[in-house]
């Protein structure tokens, strides 16, 4: 999906394309599974309850018209699945419980939820910037300095730093335009 443009990647998505499907699965796999799993507790509850949610979009004829509107279903549709597994487990039936009465639990569990999209979005744009500059911003992010970074490349500082500049001014442009979901997701927290 990112050689697509977002409305191409839905259009692909609500076509079956498999290598559409594949691509949606690579992108937010893991972080459904983290996000079901800070629910659960249980790994292979929020596999399964990922799995579940994926297979019923591709056998529904459901439409999105946009990657931000899939984009949220997916973490509705995985948030009120792994609510649903609580309901019906006795086991879990006390987490439930705390999870009700508890805001700062839900909170905390929400902040988290919204960390890690966030970091999976920011290495997907990282992934999209010209070769030089994710060299740079991987490196920055491993801790290394300026100075270091320069020596390792064989470039000066001051390309370094004209470099990681303009990669972070794409980085903020481009998570500020992709963020629109999680907002959607902060508004339904408050409800």
């Amino acid at each position: 999906m990112t050689n697509l443009r977002p409305e191409e990647d839905v259009s692909a998505i609500n076509a079956k394309s498999l290598s559409a499907w594949g691509e949606l699965y690579r992108s937010h796999y893991s972080a459904l599974c983290s996000y079901a799993e800070n629910i659960t507790k249980r790994s292979d509850v929020a596999e399964d309850i990922v799995q579940e949610v994926l297979l019923n979009i591709w056998l529904s004829n459901r439409v999105f018209t946009n990657m931000r509107e899939l984009t949220f279903f997916l973490y509705k549709a995985v948030y009120n699945n792994s609510l649903y597994y609580l309901r019906t487990q006795k086991i879990q039936l006390g987490i439930l419980e705390k999870i009700g009465k508890d805001t700062k639990i839900d909170e905390e569990l929400f902040a988290e939820t919204i960390r890690e999209e966030l970091m999976r979005r920011l290495y997907l744009h990282i992934e999209n910037l010209p070769t030089e500059r994710r060299r740079i911003i991987k490196l920055s992010l491993k801790g290394h300095s300026r100075e270091e970074i320069a020596a390792m490349l064989g470039v000066s500082p001051n390309t370094v730093k004209a470099q990681k500049t303009n990669a972070l001014k794409t980085l903020r442009h481009a998570i500020l335009k992709d963020s629109t979901p999680l907002v959607y997701l902060i508004l339904l927290s408050c409800i």
